[in-house]
């Protein structure tokens, strides 16, 4: 619904604003079907995405400390991920989530200030960030069955220590299973 953009105080034209919440809604899609960091995502570039059988299939990311990991994305978002670029003319090289065609993307202060607005706006009052999108992720992995050591790879831990914060969704949810017996 166009009534609920975000108001714009640059004076841009109402489809000028919509390819933008468009960008929006995709990345931050892409931040909960990935479990990318949003500087990851930020520097995605068309170069980085595989495709297969007309849909994107995974991304390859370059984390902290230059390691690549190719990340798979879910069937359903690979389609409409593919149908958001076909609307795009970017280069191989352009960045996915550019500003403007051949020009750099927004910081990450701009997209985590878009998407407390468009959270006010909402009248959701839970802070959500970008990296809470990650942490999310995350959760549904092992909500879903995945192992520490999967979820580990997918999210670009060195450490499986730093991915052990996400055991106690397990405990609670076993605690609860318990419950109800």
């Amino acid at each position: 619904r166009i009534d609920d953009i975000p108001e714009n105080i640059f004076g841009q034209r109402i489809e000028h604003i919509i390819v933008i919440r468009k960008r929006y809604e995709l990345l931050f899609g892409l931040l909960l079907n990935s479990g990318i960091r949003i500087t990851e995502a930020l520097a995605l570039k068309f170069s980085d995405l595989r495709f297969l059988d007309d849909k994107v299939k995974s991304i390859q990311v370059i984390g902290k400390g230059d390691k690549q990991r190719q990340i798979p994305l879910p069937e359903n978002f690979g389609k409409v991920f593919n149908s958001w670029l076909k609307q795009k003319t970017g280069d191989y090289n352009h960045f996915l989530f550019e500003k403007e065609e051949g020009s750099k993307p927004p910081t990450a202060h701009a997209v985590r200030a878009y998407l407390h607005k468009v959270m006010r706006k909402a009248g959701i009052g839970k802070k959500v960030t970008p990296h809470k999108m990650r942490h999310t992720y995350a959760t549904k992995l092992l909500s879903s069955g995945a192992q520490l050591i999967d979820i580990q790879a997918l999210l670009g831990h060195v450490n499986l220590a730093t991915t052990q914060i996400y055991a106690h969704v397990t405990e609670e949810r076993l605690a609860s299973v318990v419950a109800e017996l």
